[in-house]
C-alpha cells in the first residue's frame, strides 16, 4: 500500500513538472515573438511627403540617392551609390570613394547594389514608380523646398541627423553673416548685381532668380545682394530662371554682374555682341565670370565656397 502511493505521488510530481516546463516554453516563445514583434516594428517608420506616408527603414545602411550627395555627406551619411553626374561634383571628389556610380539612373545597377533606401530629387511619376519596384524611395523633388535649411531639416529628419542638420546650418548661417559683414566695408548698399548666363545649345541668354541655379540662392539670400530693380520685381522669390532676347538685357543690368559661361559671350551673341559692350557694367569692368563648375548647384558644400569666392571676387574688385 505504502508503495503504491509513493508511485501516485511520484507520478503526480512529474506531471506538474511536466506541465510547468511547457507553461515556461509556452511563455518563452510568447516573449520570443514579442521580442520578434518590437523589432519588427522597429525596423521601419512612417515619414510624411508630399507624394504620402512614406514607410522607410528606420535606420537605412544602403542608400543609393540620385541628387541629394553632398547633402547626405555633410550628414555624415554616405550612400552605396550614386548617379555619375552627381559623383563629378568638383565640390566632393576627396569624399567619394567607395561610392559606385549608378550611370544616369541605371535600374540595372541600382537593383544590383540591394539599397534599402532610395532618395531622389526626381519629380517624373515613372522614374518615381521604377524607383519604388526596388525599394522605399524618398523623393524631394529639385528646387520643391524653399532653400537649403529647408532640404537639410527635411534629409535631417528622415535620417535621425537632425543635430547634425542643425549644426551645419548654424555654422552655415555663421559663414554667411561673415561674408555679408565683409562686403559691407567694400561696397556701396545701393549698388545692384545681376545675374545671368548665356546657353549655346540654343544661343539663349538668361537671367536668374535667388533660386538654386548659377548661385543665385548664394548671392540673393545668403549674401543679400541687391538685385537690379526690374529683376527684383519679376525674379526674386518668383521665378529661378527666364530666357530673355537680347533687346532687353539692358532693362535687367546692374552695376555688377555676374555672368554664368561668360567665356562664350563672343560665340552666342554674334553680331549682337555691342549690345553687351554698350552696358555700364561692362564698359566699366564690373563683370564677374563665374566658374560654371562651382556655381551650377546649391548644394550645402557649394553655396559655402560660392558665398567665398563671391566675396573673393568683389574684394579683389
Amino acid at each position: 500500500m505504502y508503495l503504491h502511493k509513493l508511485l501516485k505521488s511520484i507520478l503526480f510530481l512529474a506531471l506538474i513538472a511536466i506541465l510547468t516546463a511547457c507553461g515556461n516554453a509556452h511563455d518563452s516563445t510568447n516573449n520570443d515573438s514579442s521580442t520578434k514583434a518590437e523589432i519588427s516594428e522597429s525596423a521601419t517608420k512612417i515619414i510624411k511627403t508630399k507624394r504620402g506616408d512614406l514607410e522607410m527603414p528606420s535606420h537605412p545602411q544602403r542608400i543609393v540617392t540620385d541628387g541629394y550627395l553632398p547633402e547626405l555627406l555633410v550628414l555624415g551619411v554616405k550612400p552605396i551609390g550614386s548617379t555619375q553626374w552627381d559623383l563629378e561634383n568638383k565640390v566632393i571628389q576627396d569624399q567619394i570613394d567607395g561610392i559606385e556610380s549608378t550611370g544616369e539612373r541605371s535600374l540595372e545597377t541600382i537593383v544590383q547594389l540591394k539599397p534599402d533606401l532610395i532618395i531622389t530629387w526626381a519629380s517624373d511619376e515613372k522614374i518615381l514608380q521604377q524607383y519604388e519596384k526596388i525599394a522605399p524611395t524618398l523623393a524631394i523633388p529639385y528646387s520643391s523646398t524653399g532653400d537649403i535649411y529647408e532640404t537639410m531639416r527635411l534629409l535631417g529628419d528622415a535620417l535621425d541627423k537632425k543635430d547634425e542638420a542643425e549644426q551645419w546650418i548654424k555654422q552655415f548661417d555663421q559663414t554667411a553673416e561673415e561674408a555679408r559683414a565683409q562686403l559691407a566695408d567694400i561696397i556701396n548698399p545701393n549698388d545692384t548685381f545681376a545675374l545671368m548666363g548665356v546657353f549655346v545649345v540654343d544661343k539663349g541668354f538668361y537671367i536668374y532668380g535667388d533660386g538654386g541655379y548659377r548661385g543665385g540662392e548664394a548671392i540673393y539670400k545668403h549674401l543679400q545682394l541687391k538685385p537690379p530693380a526690374k529683376q527684383e520685381k519679376e525674379m526674386i522669390g518668383k521665378e529661378a530662371y527666364r530666357q530673355i532676347s537680347y533687346e532687353v538685357i539692358p532693362e535687367y543690368a546692374g552695376d555688377y554682374i555676374f555672368i554664368d559661361q561668360g567665356d562664350l559671350i563672343s560665340e552666342v551673341w554674334g553680331e549682337s555682341e555691342g549690345l553687351w559692350k554698350s552696358l555700364d557694367a561692362v564698359k566699366n569692368n564690373r563683370v564677374f565670370k563665374l566658374d560654371p563648375d562651382l556655381f551650377w548647384g546649391n548644394d550645402p558644400i557649394s553655396l559655402e565656397l560660392q558665398i567665398k569666392e563671391i566675396v573673393n571676387m568683389l574684394s579683389q574688385k
